[in-house]
């Protein structure tokens, strides 16, 4: 079984990882664009084979831009897997990148912008940021609609715990319900 995370930085996509983890399924968090599995996903694609090819025995994958990016290839290629949509409150979320920001200058929003052939100071970060969130949460409903809707769940880390995720899994035995924060955002502003 594969399980995909398809929302954004930002929102738990660490604690996730960490819960997967902590139940005892392999699982692998993004690690940028050098990371391994993010260059045997781009391989795999390139030679026409399944995207998680070679890696069957990872059940959660997360903080993946090119699967964010591409949920729907992933998901007929993977029939029978799930997808958590993980979600905050938006103005909590633009807070978060914010402060994410000042550690790491505009190196997210220059690849992110360029995806979308956009000038890196042709629109403000935070503009960009509201507007790619809205596009993608409504490709994501748009896709998950109808038959679909049962292989996605929708989680919001602000609200949502670990017995969310199970109910959501029950081909999955979770031993461990407490939901990890993980890389929590230092500065308080919730």
């Amino acid at each position: 079984m594969k399980v995909f995370q398809i929302g954004f930085g930002r929102c738990g996509t660490n604690s996730l990882c960490a819960f997967f983890s902590q139940n005892g399924y392999k699982s692998v968090h993004w690690g940028g664009a050098e990371h391994p599995k993010a260059k045997i996903l781009a391989k795999n694609h390139k030679e026409g084979k399944l995207y998680c090819h070679g890696h069957d025995d990872i059940v959660f994958w997360s903080d993946i831009g090119y699967l964010q990016r591409n949920f729907q290839a992933f998901a007929e290629q993977y029939p029978e897997a799930k997808f958590i949509y993980n979600i905050r409150n938006l103005d909590n979320w633009i807070k978060s990148k914010e402060i994410h920001r000042r550690r790491q200058p505009n190196s997210h929003d220059i690849r992110q912008k360029k995806f979308f052939n956009l000038e890196p100071n042709e629109i403000p970060s935070k503009l960009f940021w509201k507007a790619h969130w809205v596009l993608h949460r409504n490709s994501i409903n748009e896709y998950f609609d109808g038959k679909r809707a049962c292989r996605l769940l929708v989680f919001d880390i602000e609200k949502d715990g670990g017995q969310k995720i199970a109910d959501f899994l029950p081909e999955l035995e979770f031993k461990n319900l407490s939901f990890p924060h993980k890389n929590a955002t230092k500065d308080k502003f919730i």
